[in-house]
């Protein structure tokens, strides 16, 4: 899948690979578990205020993970891309 965006006039082509749209699909579902995870903290702290939250632990592994997964999209990214962005 390419995407033609527009650079200061110029059109450029964006290289999207099927790796690189696995990890997209990987990272929104990561996102959605960390809003939720984020959500039952929220809670947990409104009704436990003295009290660690249980799934502490699970949202410290789903940031690492969704920090490991942007990493390997943004190494990816520039691997197909830097064509573009250097003539841009």
């Amino acid at each position: 899948m390419t995407a033609i965006p527009k650079n200061m006039g110029v059109p450029m082509s964006n290289i999207i690979t099927e790796e690189m749209s696995q990890l997209q699909r990987m990272i929104m579902e990561t996102v959605a578990k960390r809003e939720i995870l984020k959500k039952e903290m929220h809670d947990w702290y409104e009704n436990h205020s003295n009290e660690k939250f249980q799934g502490l632990r699970d949202l410290i592994l789903t940031d690492g993970v969704l920090s490991e997964l942007d990493s390997n999209y943004k190494r990816l990214w520039d691997i197909h891309n830097a064509r573009n962005s250097i003539r841009a």
